[in-house]
Order: C-alpha cells, then structure tokens, then sequence
C-alpha cells in the first residue's frame, strides 16, 4: 500500500521545520572533529536566477547602518553594461 504526503504551504512567519536536523547534523560533525562554518552576517539580501534566455535579479531596498533604517529606497542593482 503507498502513502501520499500532502504539504500545505506556509501561511506566514520563520519556519523551523530544519532547526533540529541541523542540530542533529551540528552534533554528528563534532563528534568526529568536524565544525559547521560560522554564519556571516553580509546587510543585504539579493538573489540571482540565471536561466536559458537571462537572468533576473532581484534585492531589498532597505539600506541600514546599524540598528538604524538610513534609507528605505535604496537601490542595489545597478546596471553595468548589457
């Protein structure tokens, strides 16, 4: 007999569907000497798909200098050349 599995998506808010697996993976690699990279924080979020005809671009507009919002329509992708 075969199981069907349907998955509703998310409504809204973080999941945390993976924070056990990761901790699970995190504690597997320790116990052999091995250590997870350290995350880096970069400020920005931009994201790139490139595909057969192009590639698209997308990014946040909100630029930040510290806790502090210091512009909230920056833009982060610039055009270049074609």
């Amino acid at each position: 007999m075969a199981t069907v599995t349907v998955r509703r998506p998310q409504l809204s808010g973080f999941s945390f569907e993976n924070c056990k697996r990761n901790a699970l993976l995190e504690g597997e690699l320790s116990k052999v000497g091995c250590s997870v990279p350290a995350a880096r924080k970069t400020g920005t979020t931009i994201c790139g798909v490139v595909f057969k005809d192009g590639v698209v671009l997308g990014a946040d507009t909100r630029a930040t200098e510290g806790m502090v919002v210091a512009d909230k329509n920056c833009s982060k992708i610039h055009y270049i050349s074609p």
